[in-house]
């Protein structure tokens, strides 16, 4: 049971701390279990070693490509990462490019 004040604030009355707490649990179980896992515009993050493993170049290479424009990356705090999804698409380019009539072209 709750009772309010003048001041607007909820007083609990007749409920244990052990059971407010565990109606909290409860209501916070129910709101993610609503949200979706992943949702497909989102992409996982891929770090440079990784991203470099990858695409089977050097770290130096990968940091000439970004500043090229090639790929982009998105700086998190210290760490420099990349997109999957964005990473699969530059490497479908790649290899549409490298398949063309004409040579290969470097144009991003």
């Amino acid at each position: 049971m709750t009772n309010s004040n003048e001041m607007g604030q909820i007083l609990f009355t007749g409920i244990t701390v052990n059971d407010l707490l565990l109606q909290i649990g409860q209501l916070i179980d129910a709101r993610l279990g609503n949200l979706p896992l992943k949702e497909n515009n989102q992409s996982e993050y891929l770090s440079r070693k990784e991203v470099a493993k990858l695409l089977k170049i050097t770290l130096p290479t990968l940091h000439d490509w970004t500043k090229q424009g090639w790929l982009k990356a998105y700086k998190m705090g210290t760490r420099v990462l990349y997109k999957q999804d964005e990473i699969e698409a530059s490497l479908h380019q790649l290899y549409q490019f490298k398949h063309k009539k004409g040579g290969f072209s470097y144009a991003p």
